[in-house]
This record gives C-alpha cells, structure tokens and sequence, in this order.
C-alpha cells in the first residue's frame, strides 16, 4: 500500500525540451564521413536509458582503424541546455570529457575543454538525418575541422558495439 502512495505522490517525469531534441538520434545509423581528413565509414546506434532521463549515442569505426566511442547525454539546468559524458577507446582524462552545450536552431551543441583546446560538437538535422561537425579550437591556432560525420537512418540488425 505504502509503495502505491509513493507512486501516485511522484509527479510523472517528463523529457526536457534539449533532451528531446537529442531523441532525434535514436535508432541505429549509417555513417560516412572523415576524421582529420580521412575516411571514417562507421555505424551508430541512440538508446534512451533510466526512464528517458539519460540518452547515450554509441559510434563504432567499421574501417580499417579501430575506435568506439559512447556519449551519454542528460538534462542540464535549464530546459534548453544540455550536459554529456564522452567516452571513447582512447580514455583519457574524466573532466574534459565532461561537456555542456544547448539547443540551436535545427538541433544542439556540445563543447568538451581540454588542456590545449576545445571541442565544439554541432548536431544539426540534415533532410531525415543529420550532420555531425567536431570544430578543434586550440587556443594557440585557428579553429578546423576535426570531424565531419553525415548520418542516415538504417536499420538495427547486425550492429554490434562493445559498450
């Protein structure tokens, strides 16, 4: 009976406006693109986790260079902003991997400070997909592309990934 009262005294959880933009990416995903000029052909799947309070996007390389990466993204403080966990085959430090960006007209951005620069993550909707930028802002140098990923939806089967 005390667990019924709890239930029905928890307000229901709705998914903030810059969670539900992230949304856009579940399902699984074909990848083409380049990483610092090189052809970076990959897979990628979005999965909502913990009752649609966290959404993580896997990537995987299908190439000749192996790499995988999971970004697990949540609600920040303010409706429209949002905070991300990047985790990826090459470790690393925990605090940049931390990033914090919002929404942006026709989808959302993330930046991750690092040491000698930082980050700029852009997701924008593309026709029925989307595009993926990594903008590299060392503090020393002109910003450039570090990543350029296009994303067409594709179905589940036969995807796999480690994470």
């Amino acid at each position: 009976m005390l667990m019924l009262i709890l239930m029905l005294a928890t307000p229901v959880y709705t998914v903030p406006p810059g969670l539900a933009e992230v949304a856009g990416l579940q399902g699984c995903w074909r990848v083409s693109g380049q990483v610092e000029g090189n052809d970076s052909p990959s897979i990628a799947r979005g999965q909502w986790h913990l009752g649609q309070r966290y959404f993580t996007l896997h990537l995987r390389a299908i190439g000749s260079d192996p790499y995988e990466a999971a970004i697990t993204y949540g609600a920040g403080e303010q409706p429209r902003a949002i905070g991300s966990v990047f985790l990826d085959t090459f470790g690393g430090l925990y605090e940049p991997s931390l990033g914090l960006g919002e929404l942006e007209q026709g989808g959302f951005v993330q930046r991750y400070r690092f040491s000698d620069a930082t980050y700029l993550n852009r997701f924008s909707r593309s026709g029925t997909g989307w595009r993926w930028t990594i903008t590299e802002q060392p503090k020393d140098k002109p910003p450039s592309v570090f990543a350029d990923y296009h994303l067409r939806s594709a179905p589940c089967r036969g995807m796999r990934f480690d994470y």
